[in-house]
């Protein structure tokens, strides 16, 4: 009952991905990256408080 799928993947296969998504009628797109973090912690703002990893 889920409403999404995701694949993470490289950035040169996802035109590829969403190429083959469009020959079955689903609408798909990239929706974010991830990057190499060089900070020793990680700090989340969110409604629920702030959060430091």
């Amino acid at each position: 009952m889920g409403h999404r799928f995701e694949i993470y993947t490289t950035p040169e296969n996802a035109a590829r991905i969403i190429d083959i998504a469009a020959g079955f009628n689903l609408d798909a797109r990239v929706v974010g990256h991830c990057e190499e973090h060089s900070g020793k912690k990680v700090t989340i703002k969110s409604e629920f408080g702030v959060f430091e990893y």
